[in-house]
């Protein structure tokens, strides 16, 4: 085995308005991976209104503008950025579980892996978490249970996220670096199945358990909707690189249909009676949010600045609108 000691990486993360999370979330990261193996420390923000900037700066890390706007262009401005043979991605609201990086990096290093990556599951409600832990036991690794089969591309994805990930420098850049996307859902999926195509690997720890902060079931559904609204521009970017999309639209709403009994069924099997209606409820909101579609984007043109953004924070005191170019408070524009 190579000596991991001797090993440097360099960390990266793409941020907008985290300054609810990020402190903690940083400081994990410090006292996750040692000082001796890393390089740099990155944060791509997407021109954050909030301090953001401040907080990574005090913890060590410098701070670059994202080049374009969402995850796609974040991830490939760190991309771009990155000197060292691997790297790591994190997201502002994820909290390393401890052994991560004996248990991911360090065994990374001596492999022929494009990238590896631990689970994370919500930090509450308990009924969200029991449940999410349940799907992923039941589509890990290749114990698919026979009844799941039809689901192989949920599976095959499960746990392949950017925000806890190590990857070979050298084999995402060979590959194009992250995918482009037009919304910023489903860069994750999309790189799966591209480094799969290009023979490359992608390990997934079932048993390495990091923490996805959420404030509760309100948080939760708000995500799942959200994540909806993206889910028929992942079908079409799947389809472009020749992959079946894992389902369609008549799918997602029988599942809809069949959660009331569904979640009964995995409430007895997991002993944890909320889940009889979180279940369908995420469901709910996720179906709404396939049905509703991406909602447009509001572009506004700055008074002070003259130019022109889609990210604007709402100023109580003035009534007014805070510019995340130049940081003043202005009129703004909407433009159609």
């Amino acid at each position: 085995m190579n000596d991991y000691k001797m090993q440097k990486v360099d960390l990266v993360m793409w941020t907008f308005n985290g300054e609810a999370t990020l402190d903690s979330v940083l400081d994990r990261i410090n006292k996750v991976i040692p000082e001796e193996n890393i390089g740099k420390k990155l944060i791509i923000d997407d021109h954050s209104v909030d301090t953001t900037k401040k907080i990574a700066s005090l913890r060590g890390w410098d701070c670059i503008d994202n080049f374009g706007t969402g995850i796609s262009d974040g991830a490939n401005t760190a991309l771009s950025q990155v000197g060292s043979d691997f790297f790591c991605s994190f997201e502002q609201d994820i909290l390393l579980t401890k052994g991560w990086w004996i248990k991911i990096a360090v065994p990374f290093f001596d492999s022929n892996l494009a990238a590896s990556s631990g689970m994370r599951f919500p930090s509450h409600p308990k009924g969200v978490t029991t449940l999410f832990k349940y799907v992923a036991k039941k589509y890990r690794g290749e114990q698919l249970s026979p009844w799941l089969k039809n689901r192989e591309s949920n599976a095959f994805t499960l746990g392949k996220t950017l925000d806890n990930t190590i990857y070979r420098t050298k084999i995402i850049r060979e590959v194009g670096g992250f995918p482009y996307m037009k919304v910023n859902a489903g860069v994750d999926t999309l790189l799966a199945w591209k480094l799969e195509k290009y023979g490359f690997k992608w390990k997934v720890d079932y048993n390495v358990r990091s923490v996805h902060i959420r404030n509760g079931l309100g948080e939760e559904l708000k995500h799942q909707k959200w994540y909806g609204t993206q889910t028929r521009y992942i079908w079409e970017a799947m389809k472009i690189i020749g992959v079946k999309p894992s389902s369609t639209l008549r799918d997602i709403v029988i599942k809809l249909f069949l959660a009331p009994f569904s979640g009964v069924f995995v409430a007895v099997k997991t002993k944890e009676a909320s889940i009889v209606y979180i279940h369908p409820l995420i469901r709910f909101y996720n179906t709404w949010g396939v049905l509703i579609g991406p909602q447009k984007t509001k572009y506004y043109k700055c008074a002070n600045c003259g130019e022109i953004t889609a990210k604007v924070k709402f100023d109580l005191s003035t009534k007014k609108y805070v510019c995340s170019l130049c940081k003043q408070i202005s009129d703004m524009d909407v433009l159609k």
